[in-house]
């Protein structure tokens, strides 16, 4: 039976509980800013995704937070199962591709500037493979995608790493999946000099722009 061509694109975040989020910033700014950081980061990345058919998107949180519900209302709104990371991605992709989507993506809200073409690239990607990484220069992956998921796709690989996505496609290809990764490279803002980076990108988004101005970046 032929795939359907319809595309679900997830956006992974959290709480932005100050001290559970953003660790890293936080040591160099205050928890409270680190968490407002990243509640602006997921807001402005869901308007970009929900805002960019052809694909529909959906929220993934870890916990119910009434401003993420709201703003992904008609059911776009979901908790995130599983324990660790691996599980909690396998399981999401799992549960859309079973509800009739040829193509299930992810991503994160650490990466606000990520290129909707480097979206367009992983689903095309997925026409002849299985599970598509796109590259983070830290070693990890802004975005995974997947038309068919293992249970055992995840074994063994250990997150934040400088060799993440390096074990995580192993991982995948023993799993018996064929993975690819796009061309276009993105970059999650983890530490004040990504902070840095960001004011200079343009695509900034208008949210991060005024934080940057209440808080700026320290020096590093």
């Amino acid at each position: 039976m032929p795939r359907s061509p319809a595309i679900a694109v997830a956006l992974f975040a959290k709480a932005p509980r100050a001290g559970m989020v953003k660790t890293r910033l936080a040591r160099d700014l205050s928890p409270q800013a680190a968490a407002e950081f990243h509640r602006l980061s997921t807001l402005a990345t869901w308007k970009r995704l929900a805002n960019s058919p052809p694909h529909e998107a959906f929220l993934y949180c870890d916990l119910r937070w009434d401003e993420f519900e709201s703003v992904a209302s008609g059911g776009r709104f979901r908790l995130q199962r599983g324990g660790d990371l691996g599980e909690r991605m396998r399981l999401c992709l799992e549960e859309l591709l079973g509800e009739g989507y040829g193509k299930a993506l992810i991503v994160g809200s650490d990466a606000p500037t990520l290129p909707l073409a480097q979206l367009g690239e992983a689903s095309a990607a997925l026409d002849s493979a299985d599970v598509v990484l796109g590259p983070s220069e830290d070693g990890g992956f802004t975005l995974i995608g997947a038309t068919r998921v293992a249970a055992e796709m995840f074994r063994g690989v250990a997150w934040s790493r400088p060799d993440t996505r390096r074990a995580c496609m192993a991982a995948v290809e023993d799993a018996g999946l064929k993975a690819v990764e796009t061309r276009a490279t993105g970059y999650d803002v983890d530490t004040v000099s990504d902070l840095k980076r960001l004011e200079q990108d343009v695509g900034l988004p208008a949210s991060l722009e005024s934080w940057l101005l209440r808080y700026g970046a320290p020096p590093s």
